[in-house]
């Protein structure tokens, strides 16, 4: 897997390195994403994705998670007790739900016409498949 991400970022051109704190608990993120205004979600994405793999940060460290928000021009209370409604915990946890029972394990996971793509290698595959429909 780190071979793998070395491998993609060099031909892609990204500033990249494995974060030392790997594994993380991605809880309040996930949540975060689904809570934040469509408009934001990408500015969001990427701080986070910089933050965490170019700069090696731990993103699930409070104090890092808030300067991310600044950052993304997010309003940290809304932020928060979003991430806290059960609103937004019940939508993950019906994400997650659905994920499992379509037997998606991974990221990247494609599905396609009920079949399942696993890993960017696959992602030619998956458009072939669409394609056909």
């Amino acid at each position: 897997m780190k071979n793998d991400c070395l491998l993609i970022a060099i031909k892609n051109n990204i500033e990249f390195q494995w974060n030392t704190k790997f594994p993380i608990n991605t809880l309040t993120l996930m949540r975060g994403y689904l809570a934040i205004d469509q408009s934001f979600k990408k500015k969001f994405f990427d701080i986070c994705f910089d933050c965490y793999w170019r700069d090696n940060e731990d993103i699930s460290d409070l104090n890092i998670l808030k300067k991310i928000l600044k950052l993304a021009e997010l309003d940290e209370k809304i932020f928060f007790d979003k991430v806290q409604s059960e609103e937004i915990k019940n939508k993950l946890k019906k994400l997650t739900n659905d994920a499992f029972q379509k037997d998606i394990f991974g990221a990247p996971t494609f599905v396609v016409n009920n079949k399942i793509f696993w890993g960017q290698d696959r992602l030619e595959y998956a458009l072939d498949e669409y394609s056909f429909t």
